[in-house]
């Protein structure tokens, strides 16, 4: 398994194995956001196939009060893949590059509460620190919006 940046030659991929959902369009608009150095980044996981089986971005908060902080987004695995690890590598990578290159000491994420995405990331080490009672209206659904942190470890 390899962690990379992601590539705009990654695009079509990423909609075809991901992003199934969104335009190649969509997708491009996207890209153009998270992968902006110096302040976010958009990483992706390829199999031994050289196939792309999960993204994420991490956006560093640029606010002078907050700039120690870097909010994570778009995290999705490939079912086959989950329960492999990978997520736990993605996560570390990302505080790793976080923390060398913005000297982030905090990474925080946004997820639907109650879901496979709220276990998943309380599994990873983060904490839940606040809920919004029915801050997400998906299609027919209503859930939390529920923020969770995960302090940054100095490099060695």
């Amino acid at each position: 398994m390899r962690i990379r940046r992601a590539a705009e030659t990654d695009l079509g991929e990423l909609q075809r194995a991901i992003f199934t959902d969104m335009s190649l369009a969509e997708l491009r608009a996207a890209d153009e956001r998270f992968n902006r150095p110096p302040d976010s980044l958009h990483i992706v996981a390829e199999n031994d196939d050289g196939e792309i089986v999960a993204s994420c971005n991490l956006i560093r908060e640029t606010h002078r009060m907050r700039r120690h902080r870097a909010e994570l987004g778009g995290f999705v695995i490939v079912p086959a893949e989950r329960g492999s690890g990978l997520a736990r590598r993605m996560i570390d990578y990302l505080a790793r590059y976080a923390r060398r290159e913005w000297d982030v000491s905090i990474l925080d994420v946004a997820c639907r509460g109650g879901t496979a995405a709220e276990r998943a990331y309380r599994g990873l080490g983060f904490t839940e620190w606040a809920r919004l009672p029915g801050g997400y209206l998906d299609y027919d659904a209503i859930y939390d919006e529920v923020r969770l942190y995960r302090p940054v470890p100095p490099l060695d």
